[in-house]
């Protein structure tokens, strides 16, 4: 005669909730609907549901448990909602025996499945429970010792049974205690950089006193290179050491230069870098890491150097890296107008730079007939639009408006006559200093007027018309 249960690996089931189902069945075997325990989301339920079980199990021609059944909630659980489902027998005896009476083989045999059941529930729940190694069952104790609040569990010296630890503020505490003792040990490290890049860049005779207090972390060093700044060459991608501290590095042939992590114990380290060649380097950022810009862009994870001579300070601040343009060259961006363009009689025009010879910043922008989002800082522009001359005088305004992210407005402007003459060409100049404020709109565009009764055309040309745009500060 076989079992009901003697197949049953688990006694509960777990289910997710989508807003809308309410039946959730299950397929084990219990002995009424008081031996079901419901929880959503880790919480027991009372109410709210009801429980139909399934047919009676026949076992050898007798009667067992019920095999299943399904939990129906009046409200769909919510979406995402975690519904368990799980048999938990309250301890009972199912029949009762007398002297005088002959037991029932159906009845014994329902006790003992539900005694069967019962201990199958006890041996699942005592895997889920921490127990001794098979090895160490007869070498310890897991006993616990008296209740002392606040305090972890160990085990003694003897590693055989388990004793009171320590305190939760004696563990902050060597958290803490650890947490110094790296950070003394980073600025160890940073000071020791700092002697050797002094003593690597030594030279007798630039010698000279110098004393190097760091009151923040009570260092003192004494310098004897008035210097004190080795230069480094990194003509391929180099990732900076904190052992290169205070070095002023030189990128070459594409090069890109990678900072190490910010820290804490680095807040203040500095590299000076510069573009060495004209090819267009970057600095980047360590992983998770940005560059804060001082002119005014956005934080970014690469700074670019794009022409030669291009020199930028990074220092990192404990939390990521500020860079610190000392040189800027230009031209920022360089448009070249090659294609015919007809400016009305009478009228002004935007003039549309039809092709982008150089945008070193990708800035230029075709929907605005200019380069829009540059860098808050001072710009030297230079204009040049190639307007033909005829036997008419025609008085022309060449103007530079700037966009502050809601309107135009002329900031900069050339008044000029043209001569009078057949097939020549009279070049219209503009050439001053326009300021970018910082700000996530800005741009800048040309707008040339004329007072001629026909219409004039810039003619196809790739030397008169021009507009140069030098960032020379921020």
């Amino acid at each position: 005669m076989g079992t009901v249960f003697s197949n049953q690996q688990v006694a509960s089931i777990r289910f997710e909730g989508d807003g809308a189902r309410t039946a959730f069945p299950f397929d084990f075997e219990v002995f009424d609907s008081g031996d079901l325990r419901i929880t959503i989301d880790g919480d027991e339920i009372i109410s709210g549901f009801h429980i139909s079980l399934g047919t009676t199990g026949q076992i050898g021609g007798q009667i067992g448990g019920q095999t299943g059944g399904t939990v129906k909630f009046e409200t769909p659980p919510a979406m995402g909602s975690t519904i368990t489902i799980a048999r938990v027998l309250r301890l009972r005896r199912l029949s009762s025996y007398d002297a005088m009476s002959v037991p029932r083989g159906d009845a014994i045999e329902r006790d003992l499945d539900f005694i069967t059941a019962a201990i199958g529930d006890v041996d699942r729940g005592l895997g889920g429970t921490v127990r001794l190694a098979a090895g160490d069952v007869d070498l310890a104790s897991a006993e616990l010792p008296d209740i002392t609040p606040g305090r972890a569990l160990v085990w003694n010296a003897d590693g055989d049974g388990i004793a009171n630890g320590p305190q939760a503020q004696e563990i902050s505490a060597a958290q803490d205690h650890a947490t110094r003792a790296t950070d003394a040990a980073n600025r160890a490290e940073a000071a020791e950089t700092r002697c050797e890049t002094a003593r690597k860049s030594f030279g007798r005779e630039d010698a000279g006193a110098m004393l190097d207090l760091d009151f923040r972390s009570g260092n003192l060093l004494a310098w004897e290179d008035e210097r004190r700044m080795p230069v480094l060459d990194a003509p391929v991608n180099r990732i900076m050491d904190i052992r290169d501290t205070g070095s002023l590095v030189r990128l070459s042939n594409g090069a890109r230069l990678t900072l190490p992590n910010a820290a804490i114990a680095r807040n203040g380290v500095r590299y000076r870098v510069f573009n060495g060649d004209g090819t267009l380097v970057d600095v980047t950022a360590a992983s998770g890491d940005v560059i804060l810009p001082t002119n005014g862009a956005a934080q970014n994870a690469i700074y670019g150097l794009p022409l030669r001579g291009d020199m930028v300070d990074v220092i990192c601040d404990g939390g990521r890296w500020i860079a610190c343009p000392v040189r800027e060259a230009g031209p920022l961006v360089k448009l070249l107008k090659t294609g015919s363009q007809s400016i009305p009689a009478g009228g002004a025009f935007l003039i549309e730079w039809d092709q982008v010879i150089e945008d070193s910043h990708s800035l230029y922008d075709i929907a605005h007939f200019g380069p829009m989002g540059v860098p808050p800082g001072f710009y030297h522009i230079d204009i040049g639009v190639r307007f033909p001359v005829t036997d008419e005088t025609v008085m022309t305004t060449l103007s530079v408006e700037r966009y502050d992210g809601i309107n135009w407005s002329s900031h900069l402007q050339a008044n000029d006559i043209t001569a009078i003459g057949t097939g020549a060409a009279h070049t219209l100049r503009l050439s001053g200093m326009a300021r970018i404020d910082a700000g996530a709109a800005n741009g800048l565009r040309v707008r040339l007027a004329h007072t001629d009764s026909t219409t004039r055309d810039i003619g196809q040309s790739d030397l008169l018309s021009f507009f140069h745009l030098h960032r020379i500060g921020g």
